[in-house]
């Protein structure tokens, strides 16, 4: 008996001041003198910077595209209003324009000049012709947009290698463990890059524009470096597997003669591949967008334009949307006018707070009381009447 006491007592914090959490600390009290000036003066800081906010984004032009349905239609059909989205700062010319209008057809090549197509497959190219109601000032940034795709789940968030990623041979157990159930091809080779969140890459190739009114026909292209973060370009480097070694993911066999690597057909260079580390970069909600590339000098003439996009990720058996997004962007960045709006809607909720705050002391104040007597305020810091006696005692 006399052993489990003493057991119980060295598990007992020993006294001091951090341990029996009696450091100083501050403790306001919230009296009319303190809470009506920082509401009001939160009031006037946020509701100017709001408005700035707002303002800023009105002046970003954009244009949004669901060109999700193209594959239904083989003859150019216009979009409904509810696939496009068009917010300039000026609108006059947006309400007399000619609707965008988009229709596919079927090619033997991919746009994507690094894509071959061994296996000759027949790619559903949609062509989309839109107007630009006025010009739009560079740099001008081109997105896609996907709804209903939760990249934020969790099983899916961790379904990678990140060694395989940086270059290095992982083993199979490895690949098991980070992968599965995309870490092995049926005939036993490793799969490379491994995982959910490659295998479900965005694949849709976008070209660059083309006018298609005028006398004379002009093209706008984008660049698809300088698209990805810093940081994340330092988590991928050229695989060390041989060839014979790796298999691509399921989703990007077609690709590839039979669905496997070979020297003429090798496996890609992820340290260059910009646009598979903007998709690696998963989005925290269902509907994102993601860049796909930029033009940093030249503006975007208004007039008629065309773009096409070969169709291979198909979001409709899902439920979902795919969009094309051009936008160009001001000193406080892209249009968001919600951070405008919090902004200001917290700045006036604190005004009128304070507003009624300080009528209701004007006109029928309340006697405060004393704070000396609070219990943090008297010797012992804070403790109950019988400890804090004992604890003077002690002293």
């Amino acid at each position: 008996m006399a052993a489990l006491e003493e057991e119980k007592k060295t598990r007992k914090p020993a006294d001091g001041r951090f341990r029996q959490q009696r450091l100083p600390a501050w403790q306001p009290v919230l009296t009319p003198k303190t809470v009506l000036p920082t509401l009001i003066i939160v009031g006037i800081l946020f509701t100017p910077i709001g408005g700035l906010l707002y303002w800023s984004t009105n002046r970003v032009d954009e244009i949004m595209l669901n060109y999700s349905y193209c594959g239904r239609y083989e003859n150019p059909v216009y979009m409904a209003s509810s696939l496009q989205s068009y917010r300039f700062s000026d609108m006059n010319n947006y309400t007399s324009m000619e609707y965008p209008a988009y229709h596919v057809h079927n090619e033997t090549s991919f746009l994507n000049p690094e894509w071959k197509n061994p296996n000759n497959i027949t790619v559903r190219r949609c062509t989309i012709d839109f107007t630009v109601p006025k010009t739009m000032k560079g740099p001008i940034f081109l997105y896609y947009r996907l709804t209903n795709f939760y990249q934020n789940h969790r099983q899916y968030i961790k379904n990678y290698d990140p060694n395989q990623l940086l270059g290095n041979v992982v083993s199979r157990s490895t690949l098991s463990g980070n992968c599965d159930p995309l870490a092995t091809a049926p005939d036993g080779r490793l799969i490379y890059p491994c995982g959910l969140i490659a295998n479900s890459m965005f694949n849709d190739t976008i070209s660059n524009f083309t006018r298609i009114d005028g006398d004379q026909a002009a093209s706008y292209t984008f660049q698809k470096t300088g698209i990805a973060w810093p940081t994340d370009k330092q988590k991928y480097r050229p695989t060390q597997y041989a060839t014979d070694q790796i298999a691509p993911p399921p989703n990007w066999s077609l690709r590839y003669p039979n669905g496997t690597y070979d020297d003429a057909h090798p496996p890609p260079d992820l340290s260059t591949d910009e646009a598979f580390m903007v998709w690696m970069h998963v989005a925290a909600l269902p509907d994102f967008r993601k860049i796909w590339g930029r033009n940093d000098q030249d503006d975007l003439v208004a007039g008629r334009w065309r773009v096409s996009i070969d169709m291979n990720f198909d979001t409709l058996q899902y439920d979902g949307t795919k969009w094309l997004v051009l936008s160009t962007t001001t000193p406080l960045g892209g249009r968001n006018p919600y951070l405008g709006i919090a902004y200001m809607a917290i700045g006036a909720l604190c005004l009128l707070l304070g507003a009624i705050f300080a009528a209701r002391h004007l006109i029928k104040p309340r006697k405060l009381g004393d704070p000396s007597y609070l219990s943090w305020n008297q010797p012992g810091g804070g403790l109950p009447s019988t400890k804090r006696a004992h604890h003077l005692h002690k002293e």
